[in-house]
């Protein structure tokens, strides 16, 4: 198989593997009207699939030393698409919903780094970074996918079915990686696992930035995506008259998320040009300045709002690719999965912040202030830029400033 053919069909399969990780933001406003959740709540749900997630990521990773990563990604797919078909059938408040969108998000630890590593183990040399960024920016493809072909199909057939179909297309995602990938064996297949080395992981000042950068960025992303649904049902209900000639709120945020594979591309492509610290700090300190200001948009008439949405999305996933491909980069040979394992666990442990306390904060404010208002929102998504902000601080430290590479 030729390079761009394994990229392009590792890519698709990523796309189809991840599609359940935006079922539940972006049906959020249901799912808050439904089971009577609080903000709070709400959060947790989202962003327990990111907590499941970090507990197994490591292990998961380090299996890929040993193993063909093609067998790793086969069985995280499977069981993302048997929990969120379970999710379909079971699910029926705060409780059961928060126990199978967890286990999703054990099976999520097992598809984006081992797929990844599955695509990194076939190809060589300078194909590398152009393909990470590629597969790291058609996340933001299935991210898309996930909020359009969730909120369409129930608006069509329910949330039930919508479920069982994106957990359906998950699990083939799983079968056809473990029947169409060429078997692979690893360098250290066979010989005893060497376990996960923290320290040396530690002591890489220019790896560990990239990781903190990306552990900032997961928190900002994932606030952003499960809670741009339901800021957008609050603007578009403040000007009836012009949502009515728009689509739905859910197509919106897809339209938005879409976004992210152009702008991770367009950021790799200007890292490479002009430096990938540089870049990345910059796009980081503009996003997280958007961030504080996104939820007083509301303000703004519901053209304007989309805009600056659309905008701040830019930002926020420009950095993506290049987080990764910098942490890749600067892993120490010897402790690349160790590298990937930390670069992934505390990104997306960090994750799971991200829209708790964006609940928290909703939650606080609407306490204070007795309903929704723009204030409100906006206190509440202003978490997302705080969050943001340690992330080009952190890479001006382990970079020694703007000139480091």
């Amino acid at each position: 198989m030729s390079s761009r053919n394994l990229i392009f069909m590792l890519a698709a399969l990523e796309v189809l593997a991840i599609l359940p990780i935006a079922s539940f933001p972006a049906l959020m406003p249901d799912f808050i009207a439904i089971w009577s959740l609080s903000n709070t709540e709400a959060g947790w749900i989202a962003g327990i699939y990111y907590l499941g997630y970090m507990l197994v990521v490591t292990h998961a990773v380090m299996l890929t030393d040993r193993f063909d990563a093609r067998l790793v990604f086969a069985a995280g797919a499977v069981l993302t698409g048997i929990s969120t078909v379970g999710f379909a059938v079971l699910a029926d408040g705060f409780w059961s919903g928060l126990l199978l969108r967890a286990i999703g998000g054990v099976g999520q630890a097992a598809v984006y780094m081992p797929g990844l590593r599955a695509l990194t183990d076939r190809l060589q040399g300078g194909e590398q970074s152009r393909a990470v960024t590629f597969y790291t920016a058609s996340y933001s493809i299935a991210v898309a996918a996930s909020f359009s072909v969730t909120g369409l199909l129930a608006e069509w057939y329910g949330w039930r079915w919508s479920f069982a179909v994106v957990g359906l297309l998950s699990l083939a995602a799983g079968l056809l990686a473990w029947r169409i990938l060429t078997p692979y064996q690893p360098s250290s297949a066979g010989k005893p696992a060497s376990g996960f080395a923290l320290r040396p992981v530690l002591r890489n000042r220019d790896a560990m930035g990239y990781i903190i950068g990306y552990a900032a960025h997961g928190f900002e992303l994932t606030a952003m995506r499960a809670w741009v649904t339901a800021f957008l049902v609050f603007v578009l209900a403040r000007e009836p008259s012009v949502a009515s000639l728009l689509p739905s709120a859910t197509v919106l945020a897809a339209l938005v998320t879409l976004i992210g594979l152009p702008a991770s591309l367009l950021g790799n492509e200007l890292a490479l040009r002009f430096g990938r610290r540089r870049v990345v700090i910059t796009i980081m300190t503009i996003s997280a300045m958007m961030g504080l200001l996104f939820g007083f948009t509301a303000w703004l008439p519901v053209w304007a709002v989309l805009l600056f949405c659309a905008i701040y999305f830019v930002f926020v996933c420009g950095d993506s690719g290049s987080l990764t491909s910098g942490m890749m980069a600067a892993a120490e040979p010897e402790h690349r999965a160790s590298t990937m394992a930390l670069h992934s666990s505390l990104g997306f442990g960090v994750s799971v912040l991200g829209p708790l306390f964006v609940g928290f904060a909703l939650d606080a404010a609407q306490y204070v202030a007795g309903e929704q208002t723009v204030v409100t929102w906006g206190i509440g998504l202003a978490v997302m830029g705080l969050g943001a902000l340690i992330g080009p601080l952190a890479l001006v430290r382990t970079g020694k400033g703007l000139q480091a590479r």
